[in-house]
């Protein structure tokens, strides 16, 4: 018998003849991931992946980081015993013993992958029922809400047993779906919405914008940890980070004659300037952090006048109907909401006007954007001159 970490694929079971592409991705990230414990063993299966060589005491921390992993469905410590009746029971009894277990109702579930094994589930079920029951007191069956829920899982070589099992990231193995550029401000759900991203296949870069000297480099230490946190410090994949330094060009917008459309047109050249380098870089789509209606600048007006900046060109948005307790919620889940209340501004929070426009219009963004007769020449400076790239 050995100790052994099971992961479940979930989603990746759908994908019939892709399915064996998708593994493979998962593969190859969970190798990256653990690549700092050199004694692990991956062997990957149609079905599962079966992680060999953590102790026990190191296994917790491997499951942490599994738990980051998209694609991964369920995180399960278990064990592998010869398969044979007797070697099964012998080996839960043991694994019951020094098990820190207080619960005292339990089920056994047995599923067979070799339906030739000479005990049927049901049967291999009660029999290893019996066993426990012979050999501890203070456990008793109950069929319909067990507090221990025992599992046994019949292989063509071996089986697998466990007692609990744990929520992954679920999702497709990143990468598979695609690369996208991430518009991240620092604050709390430009993270979050990258991490859904990631969570759905996509390879996610970053793009953020400063303005020195109004904003210091407090506020792009900031974007860096946070894009730190959601790759596992380049583990899970290295990233980009596109750092565009805006302050010319917000310096012009600010003598536009209706001052409420400052963020609206700030925003439009930030889309402008995300889909220039998203086709420069062959990116498949950009994406933002925006939740309808959370502030003046995501309004479905503003959306539509902003987004008009850029014509039909992909913006990917999922955090359009979440709420702000929700956002909230998968922030301190994802591990960025510490990081992200940081008090430090970033451009946009600077440059708020005292009553942003709520309602813009295409028209009226346009209208003003001609007033701007400096921008078009400090558009195309800032790509030759102030963009960085990390």
């Amino acid at each position: 018998m050995k100790n052994i970490i099971y992961l479940k694929y979930g989603e990746l079971t759908l994908k019939g003849k892709n399915k064996i592409n998708f593994i493979n991705r998962l593969f190859d990230n969970v190798k990256r991931v653990l690549s700092d414990k050199p004694k692990l063993r991956i062997i990957k299966q149609f079905d599962s992946m079966i992680i060999t060589g953590a102790t026990i005491s190191n296994r917790n921390k491997t499951i942490e980081t599994l738990k980051k992993v998209p694609g991964i469905s369920l995180i399960i410590p278990g064990y592998v015993c010869k398969r044979d009746f007797q070697s099964i029971g012998k080996a839960i009894i043991e694994q019951l013993e020094h098990a820190n277990i207080t619960e005292t109702t339990f089920k056994v579930d047995t599923r067979r992958a070799d339906k030739s094994y000479q005990l049927d589930s049901m049967e291999i079920s009660c029999k290893l029922g019996g066993v426990i029951l012979k050999n501890f007191n203070k456990y008793k069956v109950d069929v319909h809400k067990p507090k221990l829920r025992i599992t046994v899982e019949i292989k063509m070589n071996d089986a697998i047993f466990y007692f609990e099992k744990i929520r992954g990231c679920g999702g497709f193995p990143l990468g598979i779906n695609g690369r996208v550029l991430m518009l991240i401000s620092g604050g709390i759900d430009s993270p979050v919405a990258a991490n859904l991203l990631m969570k759905k296949g996509l390879k996610v870069d970053f793009l953020t914008f400063i303005s020195p000297p109004h904003t210091d480099d407090r506020a792009l230490n900031k974007v860096k940890t946070l894009r730190n946190i959601l790759t596992l410090d380049g583990k899970l994949y290295k990233s980009k980070l596109y750092t565009v330094n805006f302050t010319s060009l917000q310096h012009e917008i600010s003598h536009i004659s209706n001052h409420s459309y400052q963020i609206t047109l700030m925003r439009r050249y930030f889309f402008r300037i995300a889909k220039e380098l998203a086709l420069q870089n062959e990116y498949d789509a950009i994406a933002t952090g925006e939740s309808l209606g959370q502030v003046a600048s995501q309004t479905i007006e503003s959306m539509n006048t902003i987004q008009d900046a850029i014509g039909s060109f992909l913006v990917l948005r999922p955090l359009l109907s979440y709420d702000k307790f929700e956002i909230i919620d998968l922030a301190k889940k994802v591990g960025t909401y510490e990081t992200s209340i940081l008090p430090f501004a970033d451009s946009c929070s600077l440059f708020v006007p005292t009553n942003p426009v709520t309602k813009p219009t295409i028209h009226g963004a346009k209208k003003l954007e001609n007033e701007l007769t400096l921008a078009e020449g400090i558009y195309d400076n800032i790509f030759k001159k102030h963009i960085e790239i990390e």
